[in-house]
């Protein structure tokens, strides 16, 4: 996420603490951009870039989110963040290329002819189009193409993805609830730029880590052990997340987010207009919901990690 201060401004050290916070995670890589492009300008977005991308040191691979509506703009931010040191870029093509999806692959095949940095292709409805296998087929013939991140809430599509593109691809289901199902059944290789990585674990209670741990270390059975104690967490993040799944008009719980990386000690802040700042009292049960889950607790706590 991008996070904010109170006034609106770009919370810059807030990028910085949220990088060292996901690293303190273990994470494999880190990703930056996405919550909030279209309330930014073109230069707001690039200063944040640079911030995340020096925050990260080279300490872990890193991958901005570059979409923009111009594609010319588009084209700038790619070339701009590969001049930063960003390791690669995340696109989902903008709406007004969703007419068809052979448009979509225009455009895709137009900004990849231009640019040289690794690409990461996002399936997702915010695009307004769920891309078909002949889609991504096409897409996976692109040099600098790298990776799928699927986000369309469908187990079979990814699989099938997998099956087509696999040997060309990275590809990933990027939602937490499949990834025991994914590592153990499909061998997918990484969860691509998932908010559960950073809302459902700390540094000081690392849930999703630990499964992932026992399940890379043949113990399958204490995998799905501490993956089902983090089913309460689990249901609170799906709820949050249904409006994204409306494929006529799919909505990121931006809002919610950043008040739950607030609760976790992350640096969240506001949301601009005309986005909807949670009130007071919404805030107030959204935190007492996840504090039901006995989990909030041990996330912001130095207690080891056990069942609740």
């Amino acid at each position: 996420m991008i996070p904010m201060k109170p006034n609106g401004d770009i919370d810059t050290q807030g990028i910085r603490d949220n990088v060292d916070h996901i690293i303190g995670l273990r994470a494999g890589g880190i990703g930056f951009g996405f919550s909030e492009p279209w309330y930014l300008t073109l230069e707001e977005r690039m200063s944040s870039f640079k911030v995340f991308v020096d925050a990260v040191d080279k300490r872990i691979p890193c991958y901005v989110h570059a979409v923009d509506y111009s594609v010319p703009e588009t084209i700038r931010l790619v070339r701009y963040c590969t001049e930063i040191g960003a390791d690669a870029v995340m696109l989902w093509v903008p709406m007004e290329f969703t007419k068809s999806e052979a448009m979509a692959c225009d455009w895709y095949e137009y900004v990849a002819s231009r640019v040289s940095v690794p690409m990461f292709v996002y399936n997702t409805y915010h695009s307004g189009r769920n891309l078909s296998i002949q889609a991504i087929e096409r897409l996976a013939t692109l040099e600098n193409v790298c990776a799928l991140k699927d986000a369309v809430n469908d187990y079979g599509h990814t699989i099938e993805a997998m099956r087509a593109v696999g040997e060309q691809l990275v590809v990933s289901n990027p939602l937490e609830e499949y990834l025991p199902a994914m590592m153990i059944y499909s061998q997918q290789q990484v969860l691509l730029g998932a908010t559960s990585v950073f809302l459902m674990q700390s540094p000081k209670c690392p849930a999703v880590q630990q499964y992932v741990d026992l399940i890379n270390a043949g113990d399958h059975a204490g995998g799905w052990a501490a993956y089902f104690a983090l089913q309460p967490l689990r249901d609170v993040w799906k709820s949050i997340y249904a409006e994204l799944w409306n494929h006529d008009a799919a909505q990121h719980p931006i809002a919610l987010i950043k008040c739950w990386m607030d609760l976790l000690g992350m640096s969240g802040g506001v949301v601009r207009p005309p986005l909807r700042q949670l009130s007071a009292e919404d805030a107030q049960r959204f935190e007492a919901t996840l504090e039901r889950t006995g989990w909030l607790e041990r996330l912001v706590s130095s207690r080891a990690l056990a069942t609740p």
